[in-house]
């Protein structure tokens, strides 16, 4: 009973509080020496006069810690004469005064360690702002392999400077130790490299290891060891136990090594699978969903949560699909066996739900409706959980976000009516990263020999969002490269769902320039291309996309060559004799120079591959008509097919696949040379130059002496590739090409027929891939060829 009338005074004391008045606001500081009173309450919502709120206060503190400026608020409420008196007890920050001072460093000077620890001269700070700068100054230590680095901030007032603080970051450096190996102990069953790799750490060899950082704090050493286990729990071992790190002495007096310690454990097995609390579908139809475990499987964790996933969706999208399904892995020993488990997978079924509102959080920067368009569900549909996954997995694909979840939220003032399905919101929530891009480079290949690159893109670009130009879901790029033998500079914007439909519409203005032995050609020009998904019957499924793309382009001859040569087919407007050579490169400028085109193109295109970088499976295909006019008038055909094939699955080789046409012709006169079609180099027919096989001219009659590439109207490539892992992000290649070029349209005569083979290296380092190929040419042209048995390329593909 006293507690009773103990708790019900203090209730009644509480209203009788929150339903005064407010007779004063004021402020005063923790520290010695006043606050300003004005500049606090100014940005306070709690007035004299007005009803006292707690809610209210709680809002003045956030808007207070939101300013910057001080380090602790609180508010004291008291009861006076007249109603409540609001005090806000203020911890004020300080004002920094540089230099940063520093004090037993040896290894970096001070304005290196000023740049770690980030003051601003001026700026308030408050004491756990100096010592995150203490730890963003160890941190760096670490990185070096300082491991028993101390850093103390000493923050000391400066007389008459009206509150100002100066800093002094007292360092112990104490002695470096290089980190030689990382090694483990009892790991009998799975090779140190492949754990050392959970972690980044590559051998000296592999490139991978040249653009990753290997764990040195204590930090990082703790997620190195969670990494390790998971990579043994995913194998089967899930009774694993990895010890902390130990640093041990290493071979140098300055070196160490990091020491993992395992307990392996046995690596389970799958005995036996079942299903239960199912009531709404047949158990045998459950587990005929689950693919990615069967009997005789490692019980690996990541691939029994999978399992227990695939149940989710298979009973949240059925008939009826039962929302929020939820999967327990039960994991039960079998007698007798003790490297065996059964696994039961206990379903908690979920119910019918109806969605009423599709509700998007996290998106700070990019806009609802480029979110909302990659859901396919909408208000009004059922649940299903196949959908909401898929959807998920299209948002996650936009590489906009660094996690995407989706849930459902129920609604309070909605009741589900008695067989009716329950009334919910869908929320898809995510966590929005840096999606621009600047990239300054150098590359290097066979062809373009050494170039610079300059790269500015937005992959969540907004063309009508100035200052900020991010969120709209559209792609923009500028790209300037530069080298003794190639220039591009490139804008481009990417609109992928024009007027809010499938309507995809890119513009570019370009200029690209190269240099060839006997002239440099340089293109100025802007296009505009719109695609669409297209349906076939009688599927009715999206198969690729149709485009259309217009251009305007003014094309010139530079550097051209005046060398004479013999021409085999004359033209009527040169007026050489038919037994003397003439510069026939000069001809061409003269002919065809500083010309304006405007071709139409109309395309089709597919692409299945699982990934654009590495592709395993799946297919990319084109076809292409193009009609040209302006000076030139010409059309031109052709296609692309590339497929890949995984055909050994466990060690993931693939053998590629790619075959390509071309051919054109002009309405009237000639097709200039800058149109015509070459082979040969690292991306058509490897072993023979860049460009070199073609018809070509002779400086001597009878086909002898110097020549140069003259182009044909035909052209047509075969390339085939099998590739096989050696580490991971290296893989062996071995290849064959084979390809012609014909003089006229449709033209398939083998004259000009190549066919090589070769070995090669691929190094799949993301965003950088390097692709080196040692090929020789098995048949040749009858005039032979000039041979590149070497040639090395940065890209995806051939």
């Amino acid at each position: 009973m006293k507690r009773l009338l103990t708790a019900s005074a203090v209730l009644a004391a509480a209203l009788q509080l929150q339903a005064a008045k407010v007779v004063n606001v004021s402020a005063r500081s923790s520290r010695a020496g006043d606050v300003s009173v004005s500049d606090v309450t100014a940005r306070c919502e709690v007035k004299p006069g007005a009803e006292y709120d707690p809610a209210a206060c709680a809002r003045d503190v956030k808007a207070l810690r939101d300013a910057g400026e001080y380090e602790d608020i609180t508010v004291e409420a008291r009861h006076v004469d007249g109603g409540i008196d609001i005090v806000y007890v203020i911890t004020p920050k300080t004002r920094y005064h540089g230099p940063l001072n520093c004090k037993g460093n040896d290894y970096w000077n001070a304005s290196k360690i000023a740049k770690f620890a980030d003051l601003k001269d001026g700026y308030a700070y408050g004491e756990a702002d100096f010592a995150a700068a203490a730890n963003r100054i160890r941190d760096e230590y670490r990185k070096k392999e300082f491991p028993d680095v101390k850093v103390t901030p000493i923050v000391e007032p400066i007389v008459g400077s009206d509150g100002a603080v100066s800093v002094t970051m007292v360092i112990d450096e104490g002695k470096r130790c290089e980190i030689d190996e990382y090694l483990f102990e009892g790991n009998a069953n799975v090779e140190a490299d492949a754990l050392r790799e959970t972690f980044g750490s590559f051998p000296w060899w592999n490139p991978i290891g040249w653009f990753t950082d290997t764990p040195v704090t204590s930090q990082d050493l703790a997620e190195a060891r969670d990494k390790v286990a998971e990579h043994y729990r995913n194998l089967g071992y899930l009774d694993v136990v990895v010890l902390p790190a130990e640093r041990i002495p290493g071979d140098e007096e300055d070196e160490a090594n990091i020491l993992f310690r395992i307990e392996e454990g046995p690596c389970y097995k799958v005995k036996s699978i079942a299903v239960k609390g199912v009531k709404q579908y047949p158990e045998a139809a459950v587990l005929a969903a689950v693919k990615t475990v069967v009997s005789g499987s490692v019980a690996g964790e990541k691939a029994l949560n999978d399992a227990a996933r695939e149940i989710e969706i298979f009973c949240g999208s059925g008939k009826p699909p039962l929302a929020e399904t939820r999967v327990m892995v039960k994991r039960i020993p079998v007698e007798g066996d003790p490297n065996a488990l059964d696994i039961t997978f206990d379903v908690e079924e979920g119910v019918p739900v109806t969605i009423d509102r599709v509700l998007i959080r996290g998106n700070d920067y990019t806009k609802d409706k480029v979110i909302r368009r990659e859901i396919s569900l909408s208000p009004g549909d059922p649940m299903i959980e196949s959908k909401a996954e898929q959807s998920k997995r299209r948002l996650e694909n936009l590489r906009y976000f660094d996690r995407v979840r989706f849930y459902l939220e129920k609604k309070n003032d909605v009741l589900a009516e008695k067989g009716k399905s329950e009334v919910r919101d869908l929320v898809y929530e995510v966590s929005e990263k840096n999606t621009g891009q600047f990239m300054i480079g150098v590359g290097a290949s066979s062809v373009d020999s050494v170039y610079g690159t300059v790269e500015l893109s937005e992959s969540n670009f907004d063309l009508f969002n100035p200052w900020r130009f991010r969120g709209g879901g559209q792609k923009g790029r500028m790209l300037l490269q530069a080298g003794p033998r190639y220039q591009t500079y490139e804008v481009s914007v990417t609109e992928p769902y024009l007027f809010d439909r499938m309507l995809e519409l890119t513009v570019d203005a370009y200029r690209r320039q190269r240099w060839y032995d006997d002239y440099d050609i340089i293109r100025n020009g802007a296009s505009a291309t719109l695609a669409y998904p297209v349906k076939f019957w009688p599927t009715a499924k999206t198969t690729g996309r149709l485009g259309f793309r217009l251009a305007a382009e003014f094309i010139e001859f530079d550097d051209v060559s005046d060398d004479k040569y013999y021409l085999e087919k004359g033209f009527a407007h040169y007026t050489t004799p038919e037994d003397e050579p003439g510069p026939v490169f000069k001809w061409q400028e003269e002919e065809y120079g500083d010309a304006f085109e405007i071709p139409l193109r109309i395309f089709w295109e597919d692409d299945t591959r699982d990934t654009f970088r590495f592709a395993t499976r799946g297919h990319k295909a084109s076809i292409y008509g193009d009609l040209v006019g302006g000076d030139n008038n010409y059309w031109k055909v052709g296609f692309n097919f590339r497929q890949y094939f995984q055909v050994w699955k466990k060690y993931n080789h693939v053998i590629a696949f790619g075959v390509r046409g071309d051919t054109l012709d002009a309405f009237s006169d000639d097709v200039p040379i800058y149109n015509k079609l070459f082979l040969g180099g690292p991306r058509s027919i490897r072993g023979v130059e860049y460009r070199d096989i073609a018809p070509r001219v002779w400086s001597q009659q009878g086909k002898k002496g110097k020549y140069a590439a003259w182009g044909g109207q035909t052209s047509w490539c075969i390339n085939a590739e099998y590739t096989v892992p050696v580490v991971k992000f290296v893989r062996v290649a071995a290849f064959t090409d084979l390809g012609a070029v014909g003089e006229d349209e449709f033209d398939f005569n083998t004259d000009y027929f190549c066919w090589s083979v070769g070995l090669g290296l691929r190094l799949d380092i993301e965003s950088f891939p390097i692709r080196l190929d040692f090929a020789v040419p098995v048949v040749e042209p009858d005039d032979d060829v000039d041979k590149e048995c070497f040639s090395f390329t940065v890209g995806y593909d051939f």
